[in-house]
């Protein structure tokens, strides 16, 4: 990858194809997070200006020059009529050989992939932004823990579901949900049910820089603004709103405001954010985190993406508190609705379905929509619901409604790709999805927990696992955090960490004793460590919480990646700690 591209064998010699189109699919399978794209992204990154047909004859043509330059290893590469894969247990890139080299940013002097010249902008587009990514990891030192998003494709990534086509306002949702009429909710009159909440912003304090601080302080507090909108739906304004006096637009204010400051010095940068009380200015919250100055001035904010995280942590508790103070009954309707779903009982997640149910008729959120699909992975992954065509209709149906409703939200956007990979096994989809999502609020522990739960679908834990480790830092106090522990439980478990699986489990066991997906693992991983004693008290946890538990009744419950090493690592210690196959 380093230098002009090459391909050899174990005795050396080049099996690379002539075709710098044919070199570049290889190349961008080995550098995708899971060695795998989709053909269309492969389509639109190499032949953007010719035709869906034109396009896939060429690419059909390149994949029949690698298999013919591979020879007999053209078991290397396999497609369907979906996906490209290239089998990364087969492969060894220099990449990751320099990486593993102390001092390895001061020995490199060859551009990736250099002097491929392939003429078509969304390539391009493709290659400055991996060159970007290399050029950090070099300066980290690390490759699990860069997480910055891949571009955003220039077409539309809702255009390429097979499941959820983007389709006119008045598709058909399930019958108990009434469709939702463009204008419907700019007709309304404002009422007290119908007042949306509002947080002022205030104006970025930047000390000991130019203009380039300012626009970083800008990017940051746009992120912030996003990061709110998308996960509580709360309104946001840079205009100072009585907190006690409804607006003429259906809107009122919260009695709070945000701060932003950015102090630089030297190379470092102090990032503050407080959550203040609007009226006396008294600081209700405080967080802080020291950045690298070229890191903010890139706008790559790295760990100062927490703070935004836990800023919407701590809105979302105030507004929970607060949601049933008079006017605010109805606004408290989506956050009380998230709440319940993580309590992940079936009473709760009915409950949470109906709280949502209530808000969509009087406020058509997209991430509402969302939600309703999520809710039915959980129906399935507890036992509660089996995985059959009319749950699917109902998922599919939801989720297409949320796209359709606003395709940019953070948080429908990961959570249609979670039901895309977990109930379609649409993996290269769903990563496109979650690619999005993080691109547009790369503040989000939930858009980073789902995308790592992916890699476990797709068999790559050890990545999961760095992404599980990110999302701690950024759900420090999340009231899910939980949720986020049982996603590094999992990961570690499925990557033979067991101790660490062990850890975070029982940690995310003390807030949800009879989460049946913690017992599977703790069950196992607690075998494999030896610990039989320990494994038999989870796997008759297991057994009582789903009214008997067996291999069987596991496999076809149609929970994905046991088909994975790591998922029959994890029916391996189930079997240990004593579980019935049949």
């Amino acid at each position: 990858m380093l230098g002009p591209f090459s391909l050899v064998d174990g005795k050396g010699k080049s099996v690379a194809p002539r075709s710098q189109k044919a070199q570049a699919i290889l190349a961008m399978l080995a550098l995708s997070a899971r060695g795998s794209r989709s053909r269309v992204w492969l389509r639109d990154k190499l032949w953007s200006d010719r035709s869906e047909d034109q396009a896939a004859a060429s690419l059909r043509q390149a994949l029949l020059d690698i298999h013919k330059a591979l020879g007999s290893h053209r078991g290397l590469i396999i497609a369907d009529k979906n996906t490209v894969w290239l089998n990364m247990d087969r492969v060894v890139l220099d990449t990751d050989e320099v990486l593993r080299t102390e001092r390895a940013a001061d020995m490199i002097t060859d551009e990736l992939l250099e002097g491929i010249d392939i003429r078509d902008p969304e390539f391009e587009d493709w290659l400055t932004v991996e060159r970007q990514n290399w050029y950090r990891r070099l300066e980290d030192g690390r490759v699990e823990d860069v997480f910055e998003p891949r571009q955003q494709p220039r077409r539309d990534i809702e255009r390429h579901s097979a499941l959820l086509p983007v389709t006119g306002v008045g598709e058909q949702l399930p019958s108990n949900i009434p469709p939702v009429a463009a204008g419907t909710e700019a007709d309304k009159p404002p009422s007290p049910d119908n007042l949306q909440w509002t947080i002022t912003l205030r104006p970025p304090i930047v000390v000991g820089a130019g203009d380039g601080g300012q626009i970083a302080a800008l990017q940051y507090q746009n992120l912030l603004a996003k990061a709110i909108f998308d996960g509580l739906g709360l309104g946001v304004t840079d205009l100072f709103l009585d907190p006690n006096s409804g607006q003429p637009d259906g809107k009122m204010g919260l009695p709070l405001c945000l701060q932003l400051r950015l102090t630089f010095d030297g190379s470092m940068v102090l990032v503050e954010l407080a959550i203040k009380h609007l009226l006396d200015n008294r600081i209700m919250w405080l967080g802080s985190r020291i950045v690298g100055r070229t890191q903010i001035e890139r706008a790559e904010f790295g760990v100062a993406a927490a703070l935004i995280s836990q800023t919407v942590d701590q809105l979302s508790l105030f507004q929970e508190i607060n949601a049933g103070n008079g006017r605010m009954t109805r606004d408290g309707l989506y956050i009380d609705a998230v709440n319940s779903i993580f309590r992940l009982s079936r009473n709760d997640l009915e409950a949470a379905e109906r709280r949502l149910k209530e808000e969509i008729e009087y406020q058509p959120r997209p991430s509402a929509f969302a939600w309703l699909s999520f809710i039915r992975t959980f129906q399935v992954g507890q036992r509660f619901t089996a995985l059959d065509t009319p749950l699917i209709d109902e998922a599919e149906a939801y989720a297409r409604k949320a796209l359709e409703l606003d395709p940019n939200n953070s948080v429908s956007l990961a959570l249609v790709g979670h039901v895309h990979s977990f109930l379609f096994r649409e993996y290269d989809y769903a990563a496109g999805l979650f690619e999005k999502s993080i691109r547009l609020n790369s503040a989000s522990p939930l858009g980073w927990d789902l995308y790592a739960i992916l890699h476990c679908f797709a068999g790559q834990p050890e990545k999961a696992s760095a992404m599980a480790r990110w999302v701690q830092d950024l759900s420090v106090y999340s009231a899910h955090k939980y949720y986020f522990d049982t996603t590094k439980s999992i990961s570690a478990s499925l990557a033979g960490d067991h101790s660490g699986a062990i850890e975070a489990g029982e940690d995310a066991l003390r807030a949800r004793p009879n989460f049946n997906s913690l017992l599977r693992y703790l069950a196992s991983s607690h075998a494999h460590a030896g610990n039989l004693d320990a494994a038999r008290h989870y796997l008759e946890r297991l057994d009582t919480v789903e009214n008997g538990f067996s291999i069987t009744a596991f496999r076809d419950s149609g929970y994905p990646l046991l088909s994975t090493g790591g998922g029959k690592m994890l029916i391996d210690g189930l079997i240990k700690a004593g579980a019935r196959t049949r």
